[in-house]
């Protein structure tokens, strides 16, 4: 390890040894004498002491730290200097002994305790920040903010560098001492046998290490990919058995596993190798993840077969339906023209049989000819005509979908078969489908006569006894149901990321009991520590919204308000003025394709180093950083659908290996949302970016899903036919705050609703605080409401039809008339029950405000249980409250209406600005990995960041070289426009026609080639 880990570089090491840059007010406030200190300063004769003293004085109001003579900023000198009346200072006369008594007196009276006084407890916490976090970058600004939070004293750059360094060099060495005793022997040489291949010989492309071939994951649904996959899991799965109780003993947490497994999977195998020390300690994490991703990708690959399965079975059923009605119309007329006939006979030979005027030798004589007669025979033809009904599902209760569901049953098996064998899902013991997969899982699949049906429904068990292969039938079955209760969160897997119970996501509850009081100040989450004046308040400020929305509907003073014949109210938002939609009077950006984007991202680049934010993988032996054009064009490759191969080949001074070895080390996740956050801090400094705000002082945000179809076979791309068709997309889900800055993005598959990533985007960026968010009706959901509301962030969607949605009161509430407009009111709200929950609803606030877990994956788990969590209950009765109180001031405030409007119509015009950047190959993802296919998502939104930011910039510069006189006039023209234009930026690079590129062109001589000869066998053809 080095010496001192390179954990910022040298324009952010100056900025954080340098002090806070303050404004004029700023000055007057932090550089004013409390009182304690004026008797201080007048025991100062000399100027330069005084000076320096009222400067270490208001930099440690403002930042609790103490900086060196030589980084005082001039302006704050200037200003001490006239207010305090100092003369001429000789500021370098201010010497370390001056600043050290200095610093003695301040940390005693603004009490807090001094570096070396607490330089013990430092490196205690910052080691297990180390062991929860393995970013040093990461563990250093954490550790800034602990010593500020504390009272402490924040050292400088280089001291606190040294104490994170020290950190994780200690964690290191006791993680790798702790593996050392641990290994057995056997275990040891299990390990070792990852690091050689299959024949015990040296490695090639066709023959690879035994690690290598773990670190694939084909995301794909091909059969052959699925039994790929099986076969790793089967081996991670005996490697883990093994390997756990180690893991456990170490006491990793999840951010040092991941952090070591993805090394693994970048590094080539002689890299993980050479690592002599820890390379144990990085198969093991290695092993650890890759367990629980490849059993999360065989459970997804479950859930999707057996919802295609399903899918493929109800159309094969509506077309088998509507075919047996056509083929059968004349079947079924036959049929009945024979039964009609046949009974007509049979009346007539009733008639004959009781006739008193026939004998009885007559009679018999009758009804032999009867038996005789074509008419008959033709009868006796109809029971085959009957038994091809009753077999196309005529005569069957439950239809033909169960015939199909066992017709289409072997492809099913193909793919699931082995997942059911080898997944070990764990539900309610011994429940009937509990028992079930036990059995299937004992015999291999090898299902006998006896067969566990109890779990499933009745129609199910008809069709099964029914069925021609009973077999075949039952096994899609069961795969359905065990589809559906990991769904529903009855089944889990408990080594897993995304199908674990749904209480091992939040905060250990030992943990929150035991520091419920600091956790809960942390997150500034004091105010719910009660839930009684939480719920007081709330009911109080829904009850001001019933009182003051109907007051005014019933007056007619709400002007926005229509009656409709039916008498429910018709809700008007105001049109957008004629000068809103106007062009502006004269062009404000460069003509058509003027700016290359190689251009763009170089300017934006040399205002806020979002390149510095790709770091490698590996903080601690770092190879040279490549130069900025190879990250350049790794985001274009990816932001603008290129492909890294062909972006290479069309790309000078750039060689495909380093392309490739740069985007493999630097191309995080991680990385490329910093990069994006450093170009949105950008903008937001920019006054420009101020005239796009409609209401200063808050930060209006929205959401939406845009589809892409994916062109390759990919598990995390559905089906989705109004979109795609026959095909399979995803979804590039977008958030855009006011200032027009892309915040976040994040892809899932089609099929999957948009709502639970939604508070995603307002938890997980550096940036924005959002105060109120805008979905359309796909982000809606009441546990959406109740979670923004707890996160204070005003949850404002645009709700379809929203007079249909049902409004809501707490018991004892006075209410007025709904039924006059035609609105409906539901039960009254529980609050015993919001009440009964407040704890567990708290540990998710708090587990979500600290990143514990991501909020798609708890949302996600818990809407699944649906009715039958009390937490989901609990969540869903606390938005139904703030859903009404939204609705009511929707319904009365018409400018609300309007902002919401106006900013996902925003959102929607980024649309069309994503497809033109994302351009390459027809637009369509061409990637089945999901981080390959975030990681595009992430480069698209850094190349729109870029742009607009680009945009703000231009815009601004001309703000500035404007005259004061037309200032005014061109920031109105600006305020009514967007920055999110394009047609001035060249997305697709240039040809080059000019004669010095066909200097070294490749010159063919035609005669010469034309005299070529060779020798040939057959006589037939021409020499």
């Amino acid at each position: 390890m080095a010496r001192t880990l390179p954990l910022l570089d040298a324009a952010q090491r100056r900025e954080f040894d340098s002090p806070p840059k303050f404004t004029t007010p700023q000055r007057s406030f932090f550089f004013s004498l409390p009182e304690w200190a004026e008797p201080l300063l007048r025991t100062m004769t000399v100027p330069h002491m005084r000076g320096g003293f009222l400067l270490q004085l208001g930099y440690f109001k403002a930042s609790g730290r103490f900086f060196s003579t030589e980084r005082f900023a001039a302006a704050d000198r200037a200003y001490v200097q006239h207010r305090y009346a100092l003369g001429e200072v000789a500021w370098p006369r201010y010497e370390r002994v001056a600043s050290f008594r200095h610093r003695t007196l301040l940390l005693h009276h603004f009490g807090v305790a001094s570096f070396e006084e607490v330089q013990s407890q430092v490196v205690q916490q910052v080691t297990h920040f180390a062991r929860q976090q393995m970013n040093p970058v990461a563990v250093f600004r954490t550790a800034a903010d602990y010593l500020l939070a504390h009272r402490w004293e924040v050292p400088t750059y280089a001291a606190l560098a040294g104490v994170v360094t020290e950190a994780f060099r200690t964690v290191e060495q006791q993680l790798t001492t702790q593996v050392a005793h641990l290994l057995t022997p056997a275990l040891r040489q299990q390990l070792d046998a990852l690091f050689t291949t299959e024949a015990d010989e040296p490695a090639h492309a066709h023959r690879p290490y035994r690690l290598t071939t773990l670190k694939r994951s084909l995301e794909l649904m091909r059969p052959a990919a699925i039994r790929a996959n099986v076969r790793d899991y089967a081996v991670l799965q005996a490697l883990f058995a093994q390997v756990q109780p180690v893991v456990a003993a170490l006491d990793l947490s999840e951010e040092l596993v991941r952090y070591y497994a993805r090394y693994v999977e970048r590094a080539q195998v002689f890299q993980v190798q050479q690592q002599t020390d820890k390379k144990y300690l990085m198969v093991l994490c290695f092993v650890v993840q890759q367990y629980y991703q490849v059993g999360d990708l065989l459970t997804e690959t479950l859930l999707q077969a057996v919802q295609t399965h399903r899918n493929a079975a109800q159309r094969e059923t509506q077309e088998r339906v509507y075919r047996q009605q056509q083929d059968t119309a004349g079947q079924l007329r036959e049929l009945l023209d024979g039964v009609l006939t046949h009974g007509t006979a049979l009346v007539e030979l009733e008639q004959v049989a009781f006739s008193f005027a026939r004998t009885n030798a007559e009679k018999v004589t009758a009804l032999l000819g009867w038996l005789q007669s074509p008419a008959v025979t033709a009868f006796a033809q109809l029971r085959q005509t009957a038994q091809q009904l009753r077999k196309g599902g005529g005569g069957n209760v439950a239809g033909p979908y169960y015939q199909v569901v066992e017709e289409r049953s072997r492809a099913l098996q193909h793919r699931l078969s082995d997942i059911l064998r080898l997944v070990r899902y764990e539900g309610v013991l011994n429940s009937p489908l509990d028992q079930a997969l036990a059995q299937y899982r004992d015999r291999a699949g090898s299902l006998g006569s006896k067969l566990p049906a109890s779990f499933l429904k009745a129609a199910e068990r008809t069709a099964l006894d029914q069925a021609e292969s009973t077999i075949s039938l039952y096994k899609a079955l069961l795969a359905g149901h065990v589809a559906d209760q990991l769904k529903a969160g009855k089944l889990n897997l408990v080594h897993s990321l995304s199908y674990r119970p749904f209480d091992t996501y939040l905060l250990n509850a030992t943990t929150w009991a035991a520091q419920r009081a600091e956790l809960l100040f942390q997150t500034n989450l004091l105010d719910l520590g009660e839930p009684g004046p939480f719920l007081d308040a709330l009911q109080a400020k829904l009850a001001a919204a019933f009182a003051h929305t109907f007051e005014r509907l019933n007056a007619g003073t709400n002007p926005a308000v229509r009656k409709r014949a039916d008498g429910r109210p018709r809700f008007l938002t105001p049109a957008r003025p004629p000068d809103e939609e106007a062009p502006a009077p004269r062009p404000l950006f460069p003509g058509a394709g003027q700016i290359s984007l190689h251009e763009v991202l170089h300017t934006v680049n040399q205002q806020c180093r979002f390149t510095d934010c790709l770091d490698h993988w590996s903080p601690r032996h770092r190879p040279p950083r490549p130069a900025d054009r190879v990250f350049f064009a790794g985001v274009m490759a990816y932001g603008c659908n290129l492909g890294l191969t062909r972006m290479a080949h069309a790309t000078k001074h750039v060689a495909q290996s380093t392309l490739e070895n740069t985007v493999n080390w630097y191309f995080s996740l991680d990385n490329l949302r910093r990069a994006n956050d450093a170009v949105l801090a950008l903008m937001g400094k920019l006054p420009i970016s101020r005239l796009f705000q409609r209401a200063p002082g808050q930060t209006h945000t929205s959401s939406d899903g845009q589809k892409y179809h994916v062109a390759v076979d990919s598990i995390h791309a559905t089906y989705s036919y109004k979109y795609f068709g026959q095909e399979k997309g995803l979804v590039s889900y977008g958030f855009l705050d006011d200032r027009h800055r892309l915040f976040y993005s994040t892809t899932f598959t089609s099929a999957t609703r948009e709502a639970p990533y939604m508070v995603d985007g307002l938890l997980y960026n550096e940036v924005v605080e959002s105060t109120i968010h805008s979905t359309d009706t796909h982000g809606f959901t009441e546990v959406n409401f109740a979670v923004t509301y707890l996160l204070k962030v005003a949850f404002a969607p645009r709700i379809q039809s929203f007079q249909d949605q049902q409004f809501y009161a707490f018991v004892g509430m006075a209410v007025p008339d709904l039924t006059a407009y035609a609105l409906r009111l539901g039960k009254p709200l529980d609050r015993g029950l919001i009440e009964a929950q407040w704890e567990t609803i708290l540990r998710l606030i708090v587990s979500l405000k600290q990143k514990h877990v991501t909020a798609s994956t708890v949302l996600k788990r818990l809407n699944s249980y649906s009715q039958h969590h009390p937490l989901y209950l609990a969540l869903r009765e606390l938005g139904r409250a703030v859903r009404t109180e939204f609705l009511l001031r929707y319904m009365d405030d018409q400018d609300l209406r309007k902002r919401i409007d106006d900013q996902l119509d925003k959102l929607e015009s980024t649309h069309t600005f994503a497809r033109a950047v994302f351009y390459g190959q027809n637009g369509q993802f061409r990637y089945a990995g999901k981080e390959e296919q975030q990681v595009a998502d992430a480069c698209k939104r850094l190349v729109q960041n870029v742009i607009v930011c680009w945009n703000c910039l231009y815009l601004n510069q001309q703000l500035f070289q404007a005259s004061p006189t037309e200032r005014q006039a061109l920031a109105d023209v600006i305020t009514r426009m967007s920055p999110v234009s394009w047609q001035h930026i060249n997305l697709q690079g240039e040809f080059d026609f000019s004669d010095e590129a066909l200097t070294q062109a490749l010159q063919f001589d035609l005669d010469a080639l034309l005299t070529v000869e060779w020798e040939t066998d057959d006589p037939t053809q021409p020499m």
